[in-house]
């Protein structure tokens, strides 16, 4: 049996998937609209194996910069990465955006493993599954709003 904690969350987006795809790829431009995540040194092309560094600003004792490693990049589709603290806990982090009556449905999940995901993620689950909603909704904002 798999016990490894997922936090995920959908949001519609009233927008196609090409469009979220954009925003949500653009990495430089997390800080216009991401309420906790800004990238540094975003490098010109990612594709799997690209290393993504970003601050992350939530207020709480994991603020920090981390390091992103892209698993997956398919465009207009789905973008996986995976970051953490090796040997102590790894979040898989994955986007997923499907078309969904007239526009996309963006599903944001993100799965833990190493041996201190479930004492990490159960603690603050609710504060987790509040910030992921958050992240869609921004983005949802960002799109809907037209910039």
């Amino acid at each position: 049996m798999d016990t490894n904690p997922v936090i995920t969350t959908v949001t519609d987006i009233a927008a196609t998937p090409e469009e979220v795809w954009r925003v949500l790829t653009d990495f430089a431009g997390y800080a216009q609209w991401h309420p906790d995540l800004s990238f540094v040194d975003v490098p010109t092309e990612v594709v799997p194996g690209t290393l993504l560094r970003a601050h992350l600003s939530n207020g709480t004792e994991i603020d920090g910069e981390y390091d992103f490693t892209v698993l997956h990049y398919e465009a207009p589709r789905r973008l996986v990465w995976e970051g953490g603290i090796p040997g102590v806990v790894m979040g898989q982090h994955s986007f997923v955006l499907d078309p969904h009556d007239d526009g996309t449905r963006y599903t944001e999940s993100e799965i833990f493993t190493g041996p201190a995901a479930a004492e990490t993620v159960e603690p603050n689950r609710t504060k987790m599954e509040e910030n992921s909603a958050s992240y869609g909704r921004a983005l949802q904002k960002q799109l809907e709003s037209g910039h």
